[in-house]
């Protein structure tokens, strides 16, 4: 498999294979023509040809006069049958003999297959079983592991021993992984003696749409602040207030977000958070009549998931969402485009699941991105905000981001899935989706606005929001860039432990420029991350949904800090990583664990990764030196 961007690369044409083997045939499954078939390859079995090819159309009839001899007439014409027609359907005897060599060998596709294997985590307390595919976080972590120990006999392909994979348990990620303890299967109504001051609702929604609107613009702070005067309000029989469970998640999110106080610590926060999620967890309307709102609240209980570092509960919630959406028609023409805010309000919704792994296919969608439309002196973002202001582009964050999801299934499809295997031996189609992925992110960026020129540390400050929108699409760029290369580094590893050659010295070597790449994304992205915590829009560190990044990047980083590598490269990893860490020290709401639990985990694989690394015990000293937190 080539990671890295190759040379003068010709169009991939398909060949049309004439002759299958006998197996193949017998399966009715399409046969590669090679010796043996890659589908006889993979089942152990042997490859045979057909010596001679069955004959297709009308047989030829076996008509065969004799040649004029002294005995017939002179004038007779002798009839014979149409030799040439029958030898051109008659084709060569095709043994093993008469072919050339396979053109790949079974390390090779014991490698690609080990490339894209995932890891399978069950809970036996609650009997939950979960997926996670090689281009997850937590896949990449247990190869981190891995590496660390040499286990050079183990692989993510074998059957494993224990429910929750090695490196997960030690390392105590597994509580990332299901819901957090009985609390989330709490019935509705929670204690009775749970009140919360009017005001303290005010600052709570106040903090969700400062830190969380801003990347994900889909409620309204004004409506949202009525429903709340409403729930205050003295009750009036046969009044019911309508969409509770938003204004509940709302308060959740906004407590997850708000700045932690002497009079309100984090522990304290997180507690309000996980009451008022539980109190919008009734769902049995929200599947059996799919409406607006309804999708407004499986996107808020998306974003809680990831707050809470459970991306495939997030997965859940969009894909139900999605669903929602297709029941509503917001994916088409007809239903979202027009003027006015309404429609533009449909269409912003639709992008949140355009190119997402969300089980919503983009040629499902042919509602127009969601466009610039400025009203009363504010746009829209703004309105929504409550807040006046002039003329901007508030949806070009959105059209970026839409297309940085349409490289998700590209990604998943073009580089990290199985079906590369069935022509293992062109290694141009990874080539060519790196290429695209590449020149899809070129356009994104070019397309830009100036606000948004992530890649420009000293670009002039602007407002908070804008701020905002401007870190996070850089984290998602950088992600992407990201995981389109960081298979290099697996596959280099996987290379080594399984026995390659020094012959195939010259494949790793090409490796490089994709790792290259991928170091120098994850380090943009601690970068950005720093540079928004620190300084540019310090509400950000209430974000949780922005230590998934962090984690991501450092774990990417300390996996190349255990190759042969000099120690200037390794203080320079390292000094990485130590932002990092700065960065998830600063953050006050870490998932489920408030503290430094994020950071002690990242400090505690870096240790690892710096004493098992190849670096010489005389450089370790040094580096411990120069990073106090590694001894």
């Amino acid at each position: 498999m080539s990671l890295t961007l190759g040379g003068d690369r010709q169009p991939l044409t398909r060949t049309r294979i004439v002759h299958a083997c006998e197996q193949c045939r017998a399966r009715k499954v399409k046969c590669n023509g090679e010796d043996p078939c890659i589908t006889c390859w993979q089942h152990n079995q042997s490859c045979r040809y057909r010596e001679v090819p069955r004959p297709r159309g009308r047989a030829c009839k076996k008509l065969k006069l004799k040649e004029p001899t002294a005995l017939s007439p002179a004038g007779e014409a002798s009839i014979t049958p149409n030799k040439d027609r029958c030898d051109r359907k008659a084709a060569p005897a095709r043994t093993g003999a008469h072919r050339g060599p396979a053109r790949y060998s079974p390390e090779e596709y014991h490698q690609q297959l080990e490339l894209r294997a995932g890891i399978a985590v069950s809970n036996s307390q609650t009997g939950s079983f979960q997926f996670y595919g090689p281009s997850s976080h937590f896949c990449f972590i247990q190869r981190i592991y891995q590496r660390m120990k040499r286990q050079s006999h183990g692989r993510l392909l074998d059957q494993p021993k224990t429910p929750v994979p090695t490196g997960l348990g030690e390392w105590g990620l597994e509580r990332f992984m299901f819901a957090a303890g009985s609390g989330s299967f709490r019935p509705l109504g929670g204690s009775a003696d749970s009140f919360l001051s009017k005001d303290m609702g005010y600052r709570f929604i106040t903090s969700y749409f400062t830190v969380i609107h801003p990347h994900m613009p889909v409620l309204d702070q004004r409506i949202i602040i009525r429903l709340w005067d409403q729930l205050w309000d003295a009750p009036t029989p046969g009044r019911e207030v309508k969409s509770r469970d938003l204004v509940y998640m709302t308060l959740a999110l906004g407590a997850r977000t708000m700045a932690r106080e002497e009079s309100h610590s984090a522990e304290a926060l997180d507690k309000w958070a996980d009451y008022f999620w539980a109190q919008s967890n009734d769902y049995s309307m929200l599947f059996q009549e799919p409406c607006l709102k309804g999708t407004h609240l499986l996107l808020l209980k998306a974003m809680y998931a990831l707050h809470g570092m459970r991306p495939n509960d997030a997965y859940l919630y969009l894909g139900h969402a999605a669903r929602s959406v297709l029941a509503l028609g917001l994916n088409r023409s007809q239903v979202a485009n027009g003027p006015g805010p309404v429609m533009h309000k449909l269409r912003r919704i639709c992008a949140f699941f355009t190119g997402r792994p969300s089980g919503f296919l983009d040629t499902h969608i042919d509602v127009s991105l969601p466009e610039d439309i400025p009203r009363g002196g504010s746009t829209l973002l703004e309105a929504s905000l409550g807040a006046p202001g002039g003329p901007t582009t508030e949806c070009a964050f959105l059209r970026a981001m839409v297309g940085i999801g349409q490289l998700i299934e590209k990604v998943s499809s073009g580089i990290f899935s199985l079906a590369n295997l069935q022509a293992l031996y062109d290694h141009r189609k990874v080539d060519i989706a790196i290429l695209e992925c590449d020149a899809s992110l070129q356009e994104i960026q070019r397309a830009l606005p100036p606000y948004l020129h992530f890649f420009t540390y000293d670009r002039p400050r602007s407002e908070k929001w804008r701020e905002i929108q401007c870190a996070h699409l850089g984290l998602a760029f950088h992600l992407i860039k990201m995981m389109i290369r960081r298979p290099a580094l697996v596959y280099s590893t996987v290379s080594q432990t399984q026995g390659q050659s020094v012959a195939d010295s010259q494949k790793l070597e090409n490796l490089q420029p994709s790792i290259d790449l991928s170091i120098q994304s994850a380090k943009e992205i601690i970068a950005i991350a720093h540079s928004a915590i620190m300084d540019r829009a310090t509400c950000i560190r209430n974000d949780a949904s922005v230590a998934n990044y962090i984690m991501s990047a450092c774990v990417t980083l300390l996996y190349h800090v255990l190759d042969p590598i000099t120690i200037d490269h390794a203080r320079n990893i390292f000094s990485s990583v130590e932002r990092g860490i700065q960065c998830l020290d600063q953050m006050e709401h870490n998932g489920p664990n408030a503290g430094k639990a994020l950071s002690m985990d990242i400090m505690k694989c870096a240790k690892d990764a710096l004493f098992l690394s190849t670096i010489e015990n005389s450089h370790e000293e040094d580096l411990a030196g120069d990073f106090p937190w590694l001894k």
